[in-house]
């Protein structure tokens, strides 16, 4: 069969691995069509043949339709009989190009296939040489045949030639557009399988860290820019940047100097309309200048991250990709940034929505300290690490509570524990746990503390207590504080409570206004 004549013997040896797939492909599409291929040489042989012709085409035909119906001897087939096939093919296409009428034979137009096959496998000069071996294999035959003429067998190679050219440039022209669609096909399927990685990572997460991180990374797998930052909105109406990557520390610190403010007329874009803000040049914007010395940024562009609040959108602070050079954005990765601010935008929302439902779980909604639910987990966690570090904890109450409600009402008791929580959050250190423990009993946790050090806290917040000034209160109001710590008053969270408390009612039985460690007083 003429048509598999055999591109796979040509191969490049910079590309053997790509030759070898195509040859094992070939070899497939033979194993189909090669009966068929059988067929149409004995109907072009019809009754003008001998004995010899019907032999070997029924030899042809049977073989290889032995092939077919064996799939346990394809194998042979594809791979390593497949040349010695293809040879086959070759001597039996041209025995009967010969006995049909040589350089006339209704055959002859099979020379074709193997140049147009090479059109799709090889480039110019593998065409190119394709065609004069075809070209001297028709000479061949027409020779062999006995038909040889010279204007007629220069025609025929001429259409070879010029089937290879024509075909070449078609093919590789279409080839070439194929291509890069399918480059773009492929480059936008990764950046969907980037997106939808992304979007799985940081939807489900609560950590605004991680989202964060994540964001960063998937802004630099799917942008040219070299450098990214998550800028958010602070309390003083600044941008800050609270998390990077490709930012160095002084980079970072010569920002931090000279925020940019949120009122800045370069980003009212984003903060009034929520649209992307480009800037290919920092050096024409003065405003910029100042917030982008000493670092390299030249240019960026800016996404707003927009959250949901009380049925309003706002902005809460921009996704940022920047470059030291003077450049524009490249257009294609202006989708792919807007969908990954978008993903983080929804990921920062679904956050800051658990972040207050837990705190509104963990809070008391009178003093907004932490509520006994809080204090009762974080008792416990860290009772269990009190083998390693002691751990304190001071029970207070509000000396005289009830009678102080009852002469000035529940309004002014509310108050007043305001005033306590206020004046507990003000005094303890920034790291230990405030909570209201119920009523007019106030907790505190004291990481990493021995009994001394607890007793000394737990008399400057008596000491704030009673030196409240006269207008914050109805009246005269002091506090009474029983400290336990573990290991030395108590081994577990059990005893430590027990302790606590029993100290916290022996200060109460000794004249209040006082801080108990031990039963001594």
């Amino acid at each position: 069969m003429i048509v598999v004549m055999i591109m796979a013997s040509f191969r490049n040896k910079n590309k053997k691995s790509n030759s070898n797939i195509f040859s094992i492909s070939l070899a497939q599409i033979r194993l189909k069509i090669a009966p068929v291929n059988a067929l149409l040489l004995g109907l072009a042989v019809g009754f003008h043949g001998d004995l010899t012709d019907y032999v070997i085409l029924f030899s042809y035909f049977l073989l290889n339709l032995f092939f077919l119906i064996f799939s346990g001897l394809r194998f042979l087939v594809t791979r390593p009989l497949r040349f010695i096939l293809f040879g086959l093919d070759l001597a039996v296409g041209g025995y009967i190009i010969t006995q049909t009428g040589g350089l006339y034979s209704p055959v002859y137009p099979l020379c074709y296939i193997p140049v147009l096959i090479a059109v799709v496998r090889f480039k110019y000069l593998g065409i190119l040489i394709w065609c004069t071996v075809m070209a001297a294999f028709l000479a061949f035959i027409t020779i062999f045949s006995k038909t040889f003429e010279i204007f007629p067998l220069f025609i025929r190679i001429g259409y070879l030639y010029l089937a290879g050219i024509i075909g070449g440039y078609l093919i590789h022209h279409t080839y070439t557009v194929t291509e890069e669609v399918s480059k773009r096909l492929t480059r936008w399927n990764i950046e969907l399988q980037r997106l939808h990685h992304f979007s799985h990572q940081v939807i489900g997460s609560s950590n605004l860290e991680d989202i964060f991180s994540e964001t960063l990374k998937t802004v630099q797998q799917n942008s040219s820019f070299p450098m990214a930052a998550v800028l958010i909105i602070d309390e003083d109406e600044f941008l800050r940047i609270y998390a990077s990557r490709g930012w160095e520390e002084k980079w970072l610190q010569s920002y931090a100097a000279h925020p940019l403010p949120k009122d800045s007329d370069f980003l009212a874009g984003i903060i009034g309309y929520r649209n992307p803000v480009i800037c290919s040049d920092v050096k024409k914007h003065k405003e910029l200048i100042k917030s982008f010395t000493g670092t390299p940024v030249e240019s960026f562009y800016a996404f707003p991250l927009v959250a949901r609040e009380k049925e309003r959108e706002e902005v809460v602070g921009i996704l940022m990709v920047s470059s030291p050079m003077v450049r524009a954005v490249p257009e294609q990765e202006y989708p792919i940034l807007a969908g990954i601010a978008n993903q983080a935008s929804i990921a920062i929302q679904n956050a800051t929505s658990l972040h207050n439902e837990m705190t509104k779980a963990y809070t008391d909604s009178l003093t907004g300290l932490y509520n006994r639910r809080y204090f009762n987990e974080q008792i416990e966690k860290e009772s269990l690490k009190a083998e390693k570090a002691p751990l304190s904890l001071i029970l207070l109450d509000i000396d005289d509570f009830k009678k102080y409600n009852d002469t000035y009402g529940h309004p002014e008791g509310d108050r007043l524990l305001k005033l306590i929580a206020g004046t507990l959050q003000e005094t303890v250190r920034e790291h230990d746990i405030v909570a209201r423990y119920g009523g007019e009993e106030f907790a505190v946790i004291l990481r990493d503390t021995n009994n001394a050090t607890a007793a000394h806290i737990a008399e400057r917040i008596r000491m704030a207590v009673e030196t409240l000034p006269p207008q914050a209160k109805k009246s005269r109001v002091t506090i009474s504080a029983g400290i336990a710590t573990i290991p030395d008053s108590a081994k577990d969270q059990g005893s430590l409570l027990d302790a606590a408390d029993k100290l916290l009612y022996f200060a109460k039985n000794h004249g209040k206004n006082k801080v108990c460690s031990n039963f001594d007083g």
